[in-house]
C-alpha cells in the first residue's frame, strides 16, 4: 500500500467518522426523548417480578413502575412532575439493595388485608409475596437469633436490626432477586443496546439519503483530488478530539464538561442553590461531587445525595451539548468539505434515474454509517498511527532507488 492509497482511505474514514457523529447525536437525542434507559429497566424489573413469583404477574408492571418512580431512586430532573412525564421520571439505574429496600417500603405501606381494600391489589399482592419465607433459611435465622443477641449485649436495637436483615434474606422473593438480579440487569443492558442499534441504523439511512452521501463517488473524488485528501488527513486529529467529547461517558469527559454540568445544575435551581458559588477547582466527576458536597454543607442546604445524583445525570448531557455546539465548524470550516449538496438535488427520485450506481453508493454509505461512530474513530486512530510507518517505508524505498 502506497502513502497515497493510505491517505485516500484515511480521508474517506474521516468523512464517515464526521457524519457518524451526527448519527450519534441523533441517536442519543432520541434515546433521551423516549427514555430508553428507564423503559428498558422497567421491562427488566417487571420481568424479574413476574418470573420469580407468578402470583405477582398481574401486578408486576404496576409494582415496577412504583419502584422506578420512587423519589429515592428516580434520578430524573423531572421527578415529581406529574403523570405527563411518566416515561422521563423512571430511574435509569438501580442497585440490588435499593430494589429490595423499596419493595419492603412499598409492602409496609400496604393496606390491611382485612380492610375495605382486598388483597388482590398490587400492594396486598406484594405484601403477601414478601411474607413467604424459605422454611430452611428462616429456621436457621431463628436458631441463630440468641447468639446474635449475645454479640450486642448492650444494644438490643442493633441486634434486632441484624436479625431483621437476615430474615429478609430468608424471604423467598428477596432470595430469588438476590440470585437473578445480576443476570436480569445484563438482559436489560443488552435490550437497551439493541434499541440504540436500531435507531443508529435508522438515522444512518436517513442521513445518508438526506446528504446524498455516495460512498463510490466519494472514494473516486478523494483518489483524484490531492488537495482535498491532504486537508482531510490533516484534520483527523481535530475530529478525533471532538469524537472523544461526543462519545463521552461520565468517567472520561474532558475537564470543562464537569464544570459546565455544575453551572447548569446551579442555573436550573437558582433559589434552592442560591448559596452555592460559581464552580471551579475540579477536573473530574469525583472532584465535582466532592466540591458540591462541601458547598452544600457550607451553605447548609439539605438533600446533598439528591443534588449529587442530579449533577451526575447532567454530566453526559453537558458533554454532548458542548461537543455538538462546535461540531459544525469541524465538519465544514476545518474539513472544508461540502456535506450537503449545493444545489440540493430535487426531486430525489429523478436524481437517481440517470445513474443507478448513485443509489447503491448511498446505500453503501448507510451501511457503513450503521457500524457506529466508535468503530470509525477506532479505525481512524489505527490508520493515523499506521501512516508514519508507511511514509517512512516509502521514503526509504525512494532513497534506495535514488542510490542505485
Amino acid at each position: 500500500m502506497t502513502l497515497e492509497h493510505l491517505d485516500t482511505v484515511i480521508a474517506f474514514v474521516v468523512i464517515l467518522a464526521g457524519v457518524s457523529l451526527l448519527v450519534t447525536i441523533f441517536t442519543q437525542t432520541i434515546s433521551g426523548l423516549l427514555g430508553l434507559r428507564g423503559t428498558n429497566l422497567l421491562w427488566g424489573i417487571e420481568t424479574l417480578l413476574k418470573e420469580l413469583d407468578p402470583n405477582l404477574a398481574e401486578h408486576a408492571k404496576t409494582i415496577a413502575g412504583k419502584i422506578l418512580h420512587h423519589a429515592l431512586v428516580s434520578d430524573s430532573t423531572l421527578s415529581g412532575a406529574g403523570r405527563w412525564a411518566t416515561r422521563w421520571t423512571l430511574a435509569s439505574a438501580i442497585r440490588k439493595d435499593e430494589l429490595l429496600e423499596i419493595l419492603h417500603m412499598l409492602a409496609r405501606a400496604a393496606p390491611s388485608q382485612t380492610g375495605a381494600q382486598t388483597p388482590t391489589t398490587w400492594q396486598g399482592a406484594l405484601a403477601k409475596a414478601l411474607d413467604q419465607f424459605d422454611s430452611g433459611a428462616a429456621e436457621s435465622v431463628l436458631k441463630a437469633a440468641p447468639e446474635i443477641k449475645k454479640l450486642f449485649p448492650n444494644d438490643a436495637a442493633k441486634a434486632q436490626q441484624v436479625i431483621d436483615q437476615m430474615m429478609t434474606s430468608a424471604e423467598h422473593l428477596s432470595g430469588s432477586i438476590n440470585q437473578w438480579f445480576a443476570s436480569m440487569m445484563d438482559r436489560v443492558s443488552q435490550r437497551f443496546t439493541v434499541h440504540t442499534r436500531i435507531w443508529t441504523i435508522v438515522f444512518s439511512v436517513l442521513v445518508a439519503f438526506a446528504l446524498h452521501l455516495d460512498a463510490l463517488k466519494l472514494l473516486n473524488q478523494l483518489s483524484s483530488d490531492a488537495e482535498l485528501r491532504s486537508r482531510l488527513v490533516s484534520s483527523a486529529d481535530a475530529l478525533t478530539k471532538k469524537a472523544d467529547e461526543i462519545l463521552v461517558t461520565s468517567n472520561n469527559a474532558p475537564a470543562e464538561v464537569y464544570v459546565e454540568a455544575m453551572k447548569k445544575l446551579i442555573a436550573d435551581h437558582p433559589k434552592e442553590l442560591a448559596g452555592v458559588e460559581q464552580p471551579s477547582g475540579f477536573t473530574d466527576l469525583a472532584g465535582g461531587k466532592a466540591w458540591l458536597a462541601a458547598k452544600l454543607e457550607a451553605a447548609k442546604i439539605g438533600g446533598a445525595e439528591q443534588w449529587i445524583k442530579e449533577y451526575e445525570s447532567l454530566v453526559p448531557q453537558a458533554a454532548l451539548r458542548t461537543a455538538a455546539d462546535n461540531l459544525q465548524s469541524i465538519l465544514n470550516d476545518k474539513l472544508k468539505f461540502q456535506l450537503i449538496p449545493d444545489p440540493y438535488p430535487k426531486p430525489w427520485y429523478n436524481y437517481w434515474t440517470p445513474s443507478w450506481l448513485h443509489l447503491w453508493g448511498v446505500l453503501a454509505s448507510a451501511a457503513l454509517l450503521s457500524l457506529g461512530a466508535p468503530f470509525w474513530f477506532n479505525a481512524l486512530k489505527t490508520l493515523t498511527n499506521l501512516r508514519p510507518a508507511v511514509a517512512r517505508k516509502e521514503q526509504q524505498e525512494r532513497q534506495a532507488s535514488e542510490q542505485t
